[in-house]
């Protein structure tokens, strides 16, 4: 799909095009959405560029994800989508700007690029250049970002008041637990490598001998990218944060395991003597002396009962249990 936005009042009006419907020479963003091979084709001809295929997205080498043809900057990004669902994405998402109009191809729906079409579209913006959209679609993204590691950050307190309290220790759910952390180390290290990605991609865009920025578009870009470091630091200290938790809890589980196995460990020494008298009772000798002994059953259920008490009276004094 090819939505092309027009500035109109200091806002942006979409307009989607179908196939092989010229572009709007007035528009400064044109969003391409899941695109078929035809509308690559189109945009290629219409715009004269070499617009980057789904492969050529997915490269990790920097010179393949950033890079200058003559007057067009050729970026690609890695953004988070579906952070609210069980199992977060990482997409790439490539901004080709040229001649002040911005082009941008994804193949996924991340939230920011919404969010920032519909604010576009009802307040007054600055979206007068392809720049000016460029740093606005940025800022929408780094909030975006700062929104996921909040609830991470949420999150993994209240695990660690849940890990830690003492009530109810004996019910906790540790594979739910483990299950959380895991989601949340995901989501950071998915907002790192995402923050990487972006500070790079605004380092590029906004190189003084290069770029042909408004003044609008440079002092965005100048917070974009402070804000982007502050985020990354914070990114490192909530996955410094994840892997306490993480070591916490593994730490909890294997106390509880040790206990279970010391209470087992505990009743077989326990039962190990009475066991041996029993055993020594219940050999079918002939001569056996107490056999024949009146109190010979009581004075064996009396040893059983006294060697069970006295390894738990030591096991206290020495304050194993």
């Amino acid at each position: 799909m090819i939505t092309a936005y027009v500035p109109a009042d200091n806002s942006l009006k979409p307009v989607t095009l179908a196939a092989g419907e010229p572009i709007p020479d007035a528009a400064v963003w044109i969003d391409l959405l899941h695109p078929s091979d035809e509308e690559l084709v189109f945009v290629d001809r219409a715009l004269n560029l070499d617009v980057p295929t789904e492969e050529d997205m997915r490269e990790i080498e920097i010179s393949s994800r950033l890079y200058q043809e003559e007057d067009a900057f050729y970026m690609t990004a890695t953004m988070i989508t579906q952070s609210d669902m069980p199992q977060p994405l990482s997409v790439p998402v490539s901004f080709v700007l040229a001649h002040h109009r911005l082009l941008t191809l994804r193949y996924a729906e991340p939230l920011p690029f919404r969010v920032y079409a519909a604010q576009a579209s009802r307040h007054n913006m600055p979206c007068a250049t392809g720049e000016d959209v460029l740093a606005g679609l940025l800022d929408a993204i780094t909030d975006r970002i700062a929104d996921i590691l909040e609830r991470v950050q949420v999150d993994i307190e209240t695990l660690s008041r849940e890990i830690f309290t003492r009530e109810h220790r004996g019910k906790k759910d540790y594979n739910a637990i483990l299950a959380r952390i895991g989601r949340n180390h995901a989501l950071t290290s998915q907002a790192r490598e995402s923050l990487v990605s972006f500070g790079r991609l605004v380092g590029f865009v906004a190189r003084p001998s290069e770029a042909k920025l408004t003044k609008s578009a440079e002092r965005g870009f100048k917070t974009i990218s402070r804000d982007v470091t502050a985020l990354s630091d914070h990114a490192s200290f909530l996955a410094n944060n994840i892997g306490f938790v993480l070591d916490a809890t593994l730490g909890l589980i294997n106390n509880e395991q040790s206990s279970t196995i010391k209470i087992f460990s505990v009743a077989a020494v326990v039962f190990l003597p009475p066991t041996l008298i029993a055993s020594i009772y219940g050999m079918n000798f002939e001569f056996m002396p107490e056999l024949a002994w009146s109190y010979g059953y009581p004075m064996a259920l009396g040893l059983m009962v006294l060697f069970a008490v006295l390894p738990y009276l030591f096991f206290k004094y020495r304050g194993w249990l």
